[in-house]
């Protein structure tokens, strides 16, 4: 029998996946930097506290003071949701221990966050693993009993917090424990602006994949819904605003969706199906063809001598014509002439 789904708090997104998400199961919020993630993560925890629940929120990226500023600007109200802060401690490059972070950091109240950063302890650092990560939540949750959880982000915990090469496995681990602790969880991803499938993407229960684009007036957001194991759910891309009151998402014109999303070849010129408005140019008149004329013969390459048919010698130039000499009339008897 299928549990009853859990609303995110999100209108228009709990239509998407036909009335909210299946309890007790973990599931991540994907895109690019500056799509919403946290946004929408801390809303879902809000709408858990709207219905006195008991709700946490592990902070991997930035410190919780931070987040607490921000939720501020945009004005939310945390107060009530409850906060692990896992950002590491600053490095300490003495050979000394570092000690077990669940030793020193309890999950607090938000509104008990002051505004500046955690300290890093003058004894040591505070070691902060996946598998610390883990037993925190662990004992925890044996303590008392949380319904919604926030992992922000996945990503840091896979590259920072993972000390195994076995990482994949650990990260499936991750997800087990979750799952065991039977609470429903949102777990952040950081994608690249070119991305490919990743194991988290295959071991959650469902991914909610946001994005964003310019439209030619400026930055446009959208969300979809990439999986949801044992449910149906609209794959349709949907519009998504961060406005006062939250995130909102509505349906979109067939005429707002981006082709940026799912870009198409380029068409040729030539090619016969590309649509064009214009009117084809007049046909060119052919020109007569021209009167083949005899090649002539490549010059002959230097050193390639063989190839040269010998050319007969140039003649001289014929001698200059000799005036004639008028003949005299000499007399038979040996005088002049008469």
């Amino acid at each position: 029998m299928l549990k009853e789904k859990v609303k995110t708090g999100v209108p228009g997104l709990d239509e998407m996946l036909e009335g909210g998400l299946i309890a007790g199961r973990s599931y991540i919020v994907s895109g690019t930097s500056g799509t919403g993630k946290t946004t929408l993560a801390m809303q879902f925890l809000l709408e858990g506290t709207r219905k006195g629940e008991r709700v946490v929120y592990v902070a991997l990226d930035e410190p919780p003071n931070e987040v607490k500023s921000d939720m501020e600007a945009l004005g939310r109200d945390i107060g009530k949701v409850q906060v692990f802060d896992a950002t590491p401690d600053v490095m300490n490059y003495d050979k000394t221990p570092v000690r077990d972070v669940s030793t020193e950091r309890k999950v607090v109240y938000f509104k008990d966050i002051s505004g500046v950063i955690r300290q890093t302890s003058e004894k040591n650092p505070a070691d902060m693993t996946i598998n610390t990560l883990q037993e925190v939540l662990k004992q925890e949750m044996r303590s008392r009993t949380y319904s919604r959880i926030v992992i922000d982000s996945l990503t840091s915990l896979k590259y920072f917090y993972i000390r195994t090469s076995e990482q994949n496995t650990t990260l499936m681990s991750f997800f087990r424990t979750l799952s065991d602790l039977g609470v429903t969880g949102l777990l952040t991803v950081q994608l690249p602006e070119i991305s490919k499938p990743d194991v988290e993407s295959h071991v959650s229960r469902g991914e909610i994949r946001l994005h964003k684009w310019f439209d030619g007036r400026g930055l446009v957001r959208g969300v979809t819904i990439e999986k949801y194991r044992g449910s149906s759910h609209d794959p349709r891309l949907r519009l998504l605003k961060i406005t006062d009151q939250g995130i909102v998402i509505k349906q979109m014109a067939e005429d707002e969706r981006p082709a940026v999303l799912k870009p198409e070849p380029e068409i040729e010129a030539d090619h016969p199906d590309k649509a064009t408005d214009e009117p084809p140019p007049p046909p060119k008149q052919e020109d007569p063809a021209p009167v083949p004329s005899e090649p002539a013969p490549p010059p002959p390459k230097q050193g390639d001598t063989a190839l040269v048919s010998p050319q007969p010698p140039t003649p001289p130039p014929p001698p200059p014509p000799v005036e004639e000499q008028p003949k005299s009339h000499a007399s038979p008897h040996g005088g002049d002439g008469i």
